[in-house]
């Protein structure tokens, strides 16, 4: 169970993302919006890289797994990833059926990964600050507040 209740999508997206007007093309919003597109980008290259360090780190598993039994694939660690990654977008107002095909994609490709033993760059360091629910004042008429690092522009 969620240290605090189950809110809806829109109610999420508002406590996750603040309170945001909504931005019309028109000549007098276009610096608006262009900032609002930098951020995105932000976003969407933080989304990137945490992929690119879960993907690195999922390989050490994977490594540790084989290593002791032979096996690539634990099936009752895969049902608890994909039930918490539901819980987690449940109580975000995130689609559950979306978190799970990305987190379905994700453990095939740590597995595709594994079995090709290609030479895979080294995964930036990625940090997110996050109050954890568990660990801050509890508050349970709001879901917990996310706070993003902002991420050095591309190389």
């Amino acid at each position: 169970m969620s240290a605090y209740p189950r809110t809806g999508a829109a109610e999420a997206a508002s406590a996750v993302a603040g309170c945001y007007s909504i931005v019309t093309p028109n000549d007098r919003d276009l610096d608006s919006l262009d900032r609002i597109r930098q951020q995105i980008e932000r976003v969407d290259r933080s989304i990137v890289m945490m992929l690119a360090a879960r993907l690195a780190t999922a390989q050490q598993a994977l490594r540790l797994r084989a290593g002791h039994d032979g096996s690539l694939t634990d099936q009752k660690q895969e049902r608890r990833v994909l039930a918490r990654s539901r819980m987690w977008a449940e109580d975000l107002g995130v689609p559950p059926a979306l978190v799970e095909d990305l987190f379905r994609s994700l453990i095939e490709e740590g597995k595709a990964r594994f079995r090709s033993d290609a030479a895979v760059p080294e995964p930036p360091v990625v940090t997110v600050l996050l109050v954890d629910p568990a660990l801050a004042p509890h508050d349970l008429e709001r879901p917990p507040k996310v706070q993003v690092v902002a991420v050095p522009e591309s190389r």
